[in-house]
């Protein structure tokens, strides 16, 4: 708003246009900054909520953020150049600002029809954590009490009875209502005193299954593609990625080291 105010009463003079530049140019660095700090905050919100985190999301959010920032960086080039004794160059970085904003359309257009899941979302009344960690320890310090053994407890045997981590779906709502443990509590419970992301500690419980099912000479016909939707997991790249970081084997090579 402060943008089209300056704008409608600069408008008429040359001094004024100059000025209105500016101010688009440190408006844009700080619009760009926020979007930054939001993608770094929705990671962290689908790490803490999902059991299987779709970094593609993240990625192409990201990717498409600093595809603006380069067609922009076109956009200040050539006002620089209009400026200077390089005015004979405009007419190509307008072709590479036509050719950036073709990309870009082209590029939010295939994700629509080949990964329309991209455009799902999370929850936006999620936060992070810590967000609410500090407003708690402002009226008490945060310790290990008698419920949260309790929580622990029903956590720990929910898990290894009923494994709602075969759930590919699976995210910390879902859990909350399965053990019948408030939503906060538990996600405190996971992140902050067991000190793991709600994705990592699901994807322990799949890992140690793939494990198993590796392990078993009698399951030798089982594919490691069969093995990874068997123990919830819904894509090849996070299953290996997961199996990797916590046994620093690939599937494969963990299944040939067993036999």
């Amino acid at each position: 708003m402060s943008f089209i105010i300056i704008f409608k009463i600069t408008a008429f003079s040359s001094e004024s246009l100059f000025l209105y530049e500016i101010i688009g140019e440190v408006q844009f660095v700080f619009y760009i900054i926020a979007v930054f700090i939001v993608l770094k905050k929705y990671k962290t919100v689908y790490l803490e909520n999902y059991s299987n985190a779709n970094y593609a999301i993240y990625k192409w959010l990201f990717q498409i953020t600093v595809f603006a920032c380069i067609a922009h960086s076109f956009v200040t080039t050539r006002w620089y150049l209009s400026n200077s004794i390089f005015q004979e160059y405009v007419l190509n970085i307008n072709i590479l600002i036509s050719l950036s904003v073709l990309s870009i359309t082209i590029f939010f257009i295939l994700k629509a029809l080949y990964q329309p899941e991209l455009f799902t979302g999370i929850n936006i009344n999620l936060s992070p954590v810590n967000s609410f960690l500090e407003k708690k320890t402002t009226t008490k310090s945060i310790q290990k009490s008698k419920t949260e053994n309790e929580y622990l407890d029903k956590l720990t045997f929910l898990m290894d009875k009923e494994k709602p981590y075969l759930d590919f779906e699976l995210t910390l709502q879902k859990l909350a209502i399965q053990t019948d443990i408030p939503e906060r509590e538990l996600s405190i419970l996971i992140n902050h005193h067991l000190n793991k992301h709600f994705f990592d500690f699901i994807n322990e419980y799949r890992i140690n299954d793939a494990k198993t099912l590796l392990q078993d000479p009698t399951r030798k016909e089982l594919t490691v593609l069969e093995i990874l939707y068997k123990v919830g997991f819904n894509s090849k790249s996070s299953f290996y990625t997961a199996f990797k970081k916590i046994t620093d084997q690939t599937p494969t090579a963990y299944r040939k080291s067993i036999h």
